[in-house]
């Protein structure tokens, strides 16, 4: 981020900064010159089919391919239970007040549940997918409305193949949502430009600011805010934020919220209602590893967006700094923007860095600038072959690397198993030959497409060349990263809905205490939380089910103070639960870890309650009247 900050030091004063000259620009279009003939129409409408089918691939190739993990099944299953009830306004979990996000994506995911007749991973994630497309079709235009059209080419592609874009953008998440929403207000705010017939565009942006508010959270208004006010008082327009377009987007931001916030908090009250918009936020103002995040992070923040951060190292050059200043106002815009995001997650230790991917979009932009500024400079001089940055020459550089270790990878984990090859990494891991095809294929065309584009950047060249990245790594990770993730990674969906057919009555089974989300998900019923004190007298059935953990030994075994619990052993793992006030016996024990290695593993224990005599009581430890956390006991159960 110091790069940044140095350019935006640069771009300010260097250069004058009048109202005159940093005025919010207004797109452009495009007027064809007197010469340009009917090919370069071809050749432009060629791009933007081109980059459309890139974008659809990237973001729905491989949806299905992963099990649903992480916080995935809490979204899916707040829809679900939303659905259940009938009740679109409160968020719940097994009928608990659900504080930690606003509805937005719940309601989303719900809506699309119903269409397809199943809360399955589609369901889940088909937001996020659609939600890469729209941001990437975002960053497509405003590129190419005030930078140009090779731009907009890169700035869409650089946002969908940015590393934390490709790990995360696909999953069932909330962060792509917000940050195509958000990166989108903020984008969008810029083309509003200063005649009165482009407030819409102000008021838009505020309304998916207003969006982003609903998907995560109080952070889109602050980011909204804090950027598109703090550009106007830089660029010495201040008297405009009292002005009736600027005041309309923040009437337009409050609409979506107001609509929401106000029929919850009358339902559920100011506690509820603060805790959703708050709680999180103050969870994570610590100072605990404050000066370990202060230093990881900026590292942290350019590893997510490779390989395009390299292209950061551009502005190096001077050549590419001078023509740079044509755009000086939307490049004070976009470094503004990704600063204030940057910062406030700076200085939160507990702050991660996918919480950044809504800044993504306005990086994009700033990526795609070398790219603009070899194809206009190429096509000014006459000479294609003139020189470029350093930067952009070490990005191209680095994809055909990236190429050649990647179509070696392929073709070893596709014909691995033939040879004697036996390590602990690579054991049991195997690419499909489709899969490898795939990605050689891609590679050559990135190999071919650079170093057409070194030896001559021609605007056709740079297009090819950003096509070919953009499907190198999107589609290779959809196609070759995610069938690997697949292995290493398991579901419990099987066993779940296996246990729902064996049951007598499955719609009675309740939890005693919360069980995690990714049981109640794949499991068909809704499952009724009791406290973990309820008598068997009022247990709807006597099946039950419990969550617990699952350990490799007992000097795993994490004791907490004046916690009561039972340890029993079960398939030759200890597993350890709470105490409760009467008898049972487990029955089934589901791990829910996303690899079945993982050690301790968090897992539901399906048990049975019985009737004894309590004198019997004694014999059987897991009945016993009073467990205390510094004693060992072992059930001896065989499944």
């Amino acid at each position: 981020m110091g790069i940044q900050a140095s350019l935006l030091h640069h771009l300010v004063d260097e250069h004058s900064v009048s109202p005159a000259n940093t005025e919010i620009a207004e797109a452009k279009p495009t007027v064809p010159e007197p010469g340009r003939d009917s090919g370069e129409e071809r050749f432009a409408l060629v791009l933007s089919l081109a980059f459309a089918i890139t974008a659809l691939l990237v973001s729905f190739l491989g949806i299905n391919t992963l099990p649903i993990i992480g916080e995935e099944p809490r979204r899916g299953q707040v829809a679900r239970e939303m659905y259940w009830a009938g009740d679109w306004l409160v968020p719940r979990e097994q009928g608990q007040l659900y504080c930690t996000r606003p509805p937005l994506q719940n309601w989303l995911i719900a809506v699309i549940g119903v269409w397809r007749g199943e809360f399955d991973v589609w369901a889940v994630r088909l937001p996020s997918a659609l939600a890469l497309v729209f941001a990437a079709g975002i960053c497509w235009t405003i590129a190419q409305q005030h930078i140009g059209p090779v731009a907009g080419v890169v700035a869409g592609i650089a946002y969908l193949t940015a590393g934390q874009s490709l790990t995360i953008g696909q999953l069932g998440e909330t962060d792509s949502l917000f940050a195509a929403f958000l990166g989108s207000a903020l984008l969008v705010w810029f083309c509003g430009g200063s005649r009165s017939n482009y407030g819409w565009r102000w008021t838009t942006a505020g309304f998916l600011a207003g969006l982003a508010a609903l998907t995560k959270g109080l952070q889109a208004p602050v980011y909204f805010i804090l950027s598109t006010a703090g550009f106007l008082l830089i660029s010495r327009q201040g008297n405009r934020i009292v002005g009736k377009q600027y005041l309309a987007s923040i009437g337009a931001m409050a609409l979506p919220i107001a609509l929401w916030s106000i029929p919850y908090c009358l339902t559920t009250g100011l506690q509820a209602t603060r805790e959703i918009w708050l709680g999180q936020v103050e969870e994570r103002l610590a100072t605990r590893g404050f000066l370990a995040h202060f230093f990881s992070f900026p590292v942290e923040t350019m590893g997510a967006m490779l390989p395009w951060s390299l292209l950061f190292l551009a502005w190096t050059d001077k050549r590419f700094r001078r023509w740079a200043t044509k755009h000086r106002s939307l490049i004070t815009y976009l470094i503004l923007c990704v600063t204030v995001g940057f910062v406030s997650l700076w200085v939160i230790p507990e702050a991660k860095n996918r919480y950044l991917l809504p800044l993504y979009l306005p990086a994009a932009l700033l990526f795609s600038l070398p790219w603009q500024y070899v194809s206009e400079t190429s096509d000014k001089a006459g000479d294609s072959s003139a020189p470029q940055p350093r930067g952009f020459v070490i990005f191209l550089r680095l994809m055909q690397a990236l190429a050649v270790l990647g179509t070696a990878a392929a073709i070893f984990l596709c014909v691995g198993k033939f040879f004697s090859v036996s390590t602990d990494v690579f054991k049991g891991l195997q690419l499909p030959v489709l899969s490898t095809v795939i990605i050689c294929v891609l590679a050559v065309s990135v190999v071919v497409a650079t170093q057409l584009t070194l030896k001559n950047a021609t605007p056709h060249h740079l297009a090819f060349s950003a096509l070919a990245v953009g499907l190198f790594l999107g589609v290779g990770h959809r196609v070759g990263i995610l069938p690997l993730q697949r292995q290493l990674l398991w579901s419990p969906r099987e066993q779940i809905q296996s246990l729902a057919g064996e049951l007598r009555a499955p719609e009675k089974l309740a939890s005693l205490g919360p069980v995690p989300a990714a049981f109640r998900f794949h499991y068909p019923y809704f499952v009724r939380q009791l406290p973990r004190g309820t008598s068997v007298e009022t247990l709807l059935d006597p099946v039950f089910c419990v969550a617990g953990s699952m350990y490799s030994s007992r000097a795993r075994v994490e004791q907490k103070s004046g916690q009561q619990v039972v340890q029993f052993s079960w398939n030759g793992r200890l597993i350890v639960c709470p105490r409760l006030s009467f008898c049972w016996t487990p029955r089934r024990v589901i791990p829910l870890g996303r690899t079945p290695g993982r050690d301790p593993q968090p897992v539901v224990i399906v048990g049975e309650a019985i009737t004894v005599e309590r004198e019997d009581t004694t014999s059987n430890p897991a009945c016993a009247p009073l467990f205390k956390p510094d004693q060992h006991a072992a059930h001896d159960t065989v499944p």
